[in-house]
């Protein structure tokens, strides 16, 4: 048995628990690969049109049946809706309590109805978008239980930087000035200019726009225009037992694509990351976007994980319109079932 309520600002004892469980996840998660929310996401300001609900979610201690059992926070589901009614569903559960059934007596009790009115379950949501990372066996539910359709996929991607397995990181000649690695901060206006550049839907300049801003980025400008940046995060984690860092966005403006300048943004940042102590670098990637596949294959890059985008109903949009010729390392909506 499970207890929730929506909210559009959550409690301070719920806020308590649910940052409490979020930061515990995001640890957990971090050393399986996969992404969990960003506990800055429970307070994170709605962008305009946008509403955001909460939903906190209870169960009795251990998920025992006795009523004298204290009631605890097991989940979080934390919904974003624009004005077109689009939901994009982060959802994670406490490690302690995964693959027992939560998420899937949650779906049954809020059904996935879209179309009634008010939207899903009243928050106006015509459409919802989650993503699952990695293969754990709670996202194959949705399709095969409850009908989910897959409707974007996305790649992570694994390079080499030192040991016997790492190809050279010979510079890629270009014409564009590329800057060092700065705090994002600092070149955030740049950045920002960059993005307007492109024929990217205005929803992912936003999404792009609301990232934190931790970490590094390299800038590129051609006749002292921005023309792209690259993201990047020199701080180490473990994966496969190697030193792992992360890539983030790599954005080119339209005028500059197609001049090598993606490439050589690449090479410099994994320049950065190797010289930082990582041993491998991950990025993820549109394996739909060819260009893209195309300049990370020939760069050395190697497929490691696959993930999934599922929706349930329809705004009468392309279920791939926001997608754009980046390559990011953080989407938007993330879920960890």
């Amino acid at each position: 048995m499970i207890s929730y309520r929506w909210c559009d600002e959550l409690p301070v004892d719920d806020r308590d628990e649910v940052l409490a469980l979020v930061r515990r996840a995001a640890e957990y998660d971090a050393e399986a690969g996969f992404s969990a929310i960003d506990p800055r996401d429970l307070d994170a300001r709605p962008s305009e049109g946008e509403r955001v609900w909460h939903l906190p979610i209870r169960a009795r201690r251990d998920l025992s049946v006795r009523p004298e059992v204290p009631w605890v926070v097991v989940a979080y589901l934390r919904l974003a809706v624009d004005v077109d009614g689009l939901g994009a569903v982060q959802f994670v559960v406490d490690p302690d309590y995964r693959s027992r059934g939560i998420a899937t007596l949650l779906v049954e009790e809020l059904g996935l109805d879209t179309t009634g009115d008010g939207g899903w379950a009243g928050t106006g949501a015509r459409t919802l978008r989650a993503w699952s990372y990695g293969s754990h066996p709670a996202a194959g539910r949705l399709t095969t239980r409850f009908q989910v359709p897959a409707v974007r996929r996305q790649w992570t991607l694994l390079r080499h930087l030192s040991g016997p397995w790492a190809e050279p990181l010979d510079p890629v000649a270009t014409e564009a000035t590329l800057s060092e690695p700065v705090p994002v901060a600092a070149v955030a206006a740049d950045m920002a200019e960059v993005a307007a550049a492109t024929a990217m839907p205005a929803r992912h300049r936003d999404s792009l726009s609301r990232a934190d801003d931790s970490g590094l980025a390299i800038t590129a400008s051609l006749g002292g225009v921005p023309a792209g940046y690259v993201r990047l995060d020199p701080a180490l984690h473990e994966h496969e037992e190697l030193r792992a860092a992360r890539l983030g966005a790599l954005v080119v403006s339209d005028r500059a694509s197609g001049r090598g300048l993606g490439s050589a943004l690449l090479v410099r940042a994994l320049v950065a990351l190797r010289d930082a102590g990582a041993q491998i670098a991950l990025m993820r990637i549109d394996p739909d976007d060819e260009r893209a596949v195309r300049m990370c294959r020939l760069l050395s890059f190697e497929q490691d994980e696959a993930h999934a985008c599922y929706q349930v109903g329809s705004i009468g949009r392309e279920t791939n319109d926001d997608l754009c010729q980046v390559l990011t390392g953080s989407p938007a909506a993330g879920s960890v079932l």
